[in-house]
């Protein structure tokens, strides 16, 4: 069933993606994205490299296991490609590749899974708290401008509070120390004896929290300016885009837009890459802005563009990669972590 309730959200945003096509002139619209040109698209793909680059430190900070030297970053940034490419062509909401991340840093470098699997949540946190403080700045920015009607204003309030309460909920999961709670009242029941593994893991787990969050404030705090770094990053792609496609925007409202962005892809996480969904929120975005709906279209369709590419680099470094059992076993003899 929830396999089958992943496709109808995969249509779903084929569909979104349809009926935004059909809300657009497609000739401007190819005249738009032709403009962009071979070096547009090199600047746009420099950028999304540095974009990639914040992020996969944000995440490396918070992995002692993986010490800050230019082999180990490298390594996360690789691993990193890899599992985003997952993510994007899995109808998994964005899930998809993050076992894939964790195996892989296991395979090839033994890099245990409950520090990978921590790792990985604690810097999802640290992500959706910086998005909670980008998205802030940029609904107090849209509540202030002209061009965006009252209700586009409490739609951004109302998602602000979405996000607020989605990433608040997630650290206080991780705080109370809730996985272990669930893995033991399952451990209680007649299937208890075949779940003592799952909850070691979920015990240790929460521990390596606990103990992060105490004794590591420093790290959660780098963690999260290059989280914000990975935001801000954004915005600097949207605005070379616009520029590129005839219709540039300032610095402060093409934040707004990339609020707007990914504030309709954090509510819509359900449906694979924001299909359709992103594509709405540039036209809107863009549209009241500029007065031009095309160009938002146009800016979102270059971002597709530049996904493909980068899913492609991806997948062909991931056959480079090995995620076998052997080959973990081997990492772990041959280059420990440490």
């Amino acid at each position: 069933m929830l396999r089958f309730a992943k496709f109808i959200f995969l249509f779903l945003g084929i569909a979104l993606l349809g009926v935004v096509l059909l809300e657009t002139d497609l000739s401007e619209l190819w005249r738009q994205v032709s403009g962009v040109g071979i070096s547009g698209m090199a600047v746009v793909l420099v950028v999304y490299a540095l974009y990639f680059g914040a992020d996969a430190l944000s995440w490396q900070i918070v992995l002692p296991a993986a010490p800050l030297r230019p082999r180990w970053i490298c390594r996360l940034y690789v691993v990193r490609m890899i599992g985003e490419a997952y993510n994007n062509i899995t109808p998994t909401a964005s899930l998809g590749g993050e076992p894939i991340k964790a195996w892989l840093l296991k395979a090839n470098w033994g890099v245990p899974l409950r520090d990978s699997g921590a790792s990985l949540i604690i810097a999802k946190t640290t992500s959706m708290f910086s998005l909670v403080f980008f998205v802030a700045i940029g609904v107090v920015m849209l509540l202030d401008h002209p061009n965006f009607g009252v209700a586009y204003k409490q739609i951004a309030v109302a998602g602000l509070a979405f996000i607020v309460l989605s990433a608040v909920v997630f650290f206080l999961m991780q705080r109370l120390r809730l996985s272990s709670f669930v893995a033991r009242k399952l451990g209680d029941s007649r299937f208890g004896s075949r779940l003592a593994s799952a909850i070691s893991a979920a015990e240790d787990i929460d521990s390596q929290f606990e103990r992060f969050y105490a004794e590591h404030a420093v790290r959660l705090a780098w963690s999260f300016a290059f989280a914000m770094a990975n935001w801000i990053l954004g915005v600097v792609e949207v605005y070379f885009i616009l520029d590129f496609v005839g219709y540039p925007a300032t610095f402060a409202e093409v934040w707004m837009i990339e609020c707007m962005v990914q504030l309709v892809r954090t509510v819509t996480f359900f449906i694979p890459a924001g299909l359709g969904t992103q594509e709405g929120a540039f036209l809107i975005g863009v549209g009241a802005l500029t007065g031009v709906p095309s160009a938002g279209v146009a800016t979102a369709l270059v971002r597709r563009a530049r996904d493909l590419i980068w899913i492609a680099l991806s997948l062909v470094l991931a056959s480079f990669y090995s995620m076998t059992p052997a080959a973990a076993t081997a990492a772990h003899e041959h280059d420990p972590a440490p």
